[in-house]
């Protein structure tokens, strides 16, 4: 009986702790220069993420832990690793503005730290949510699994399409005559600023799969699958690049767009009332004894 409760809250544990490992990954990458391996890694961290949580519904095997866990694995892949990424290539090509250590290499690092901060913002934000805040059909603010997937998936196609890159992520689609302009490069950036804005705003967007009309429903389960084949294999992010694109265009407009979602509002972040006061853990070190007196006998360690 332990064990196998044991067993059913550790399979969802370590699907959030190996993704961890994918963020590590990719860190590792772009130390590397291997800036299209950094972007798979975190597209796998995505997929891994989506899978833990099915694994713990599936198996019962929520728990505290499990939570805690899981938001520590995404500021790392979704948060971390995205701003490095960014941070790192932008900031090694010479032909882009961001290389000479000025004012432009200043700009694209507190852009680059500002998303990381947002990101972790909101997983904070969540966490200290009780149980009966947390929306269940809703997001206040893009999800960071989002922001930092759709970034990678984007560069990952800027990457394939650039001139300078290394062949990868099998045919262009798009064929071989289209390039990624270095514009793109450029104005990237405001694109990452967006995307922390957004996870750190209170916009409402709904979650993915919570509709009741079955032929939407089914398109999502066939875009996922899709998604999941071609992220797996390391392939084709053009085919990865809509699905989440368009999720994020159409929600954004929604949210301004739609009375009921501009009326809808986050749990407060702080504690309307005073709360009991917090009390350090460290206090509990008052009660050992931490040394002995002069005659061997113990002694209490002075008050502060």
């Amino acid at each position: 009986m332990v064990s196998s409760r044991f067993l059913r809250y550790l399979a969802p544990n370590l699907i959030t702790l190996s993704s961890m490992i994918f963020g590590l990954v990719s860190l590792w990458s772009c130390h590397n220069g291997n800036f299209s391996l950094a972007a798979w890694m975190i597209v796998y961290a995505v997929l891994t993420d989506r899978l833990d949580g099915l694994v713990a519904r599936a198996v019962k095997g929520t728990s505290e832990l499990g939570m805690q866990l899981d938001s520590f694995a995404d500021s790392l892949n979704f948060g971390i690793a995205p701003a490095f990424l960014v941070l790192t290539y932008l900031s090694g090509r010479p032909d882009l503005p961001y290389h000479d250590g000025g004012g432009a290499h200043t700009l694209l690092f507190i852009v680059c730290g500002g998303y990381m901060l947002c990101a972790v913002f909101r997983l904070a934000r969540y966490n200290v949510l009780s149980d009966d805040q947390v929306p269940t059909k809703i997001f206040f603010g893009f999800p960071t699994t989002l922001s930092g997937g759709t970034l990678a998936i984007w560069i990952l196609l800027f990457l394939k399409y650039d001139p300078s890159s290394p062949a990868f992520g099998g045919a262009k689609l798009f064929g071989e005559s289209f390039q990624t302009p270095a514009s793109v490069w450029t104005y990237l950036p405001i694109a990452v600023a967006i995307f922390g804005y957004l996870m750190a705003s209170r916009l409402p967007m709904p979650k993915i799969g919570k509709t009741q009309n079955r032929p939407i429903s089914v398109l999502l389960l066939v875009l996922m699958t899709i998604g999941y084949i071609c992220g797996f294999l390391m392939r084709y992010p053009e085919v990865l690049f809509w699905m989440p694109t368009v999720w994020c265009i159409i929600f954004l407009i929604w949210g301004q767009a739609s009375a009921s979602a501009r009326a809808m509002y986050p749990p407060p972040l702080f504690p309307r009332t005073p709360e009991r006061p917090l009390i350090r853990p460290q206090e509990d070190l008052g009660d050992i004894v931490l040394d002995e007196g002069p005659n061997g006998s113990a002694e209490a360690p002075p008050k502060p």
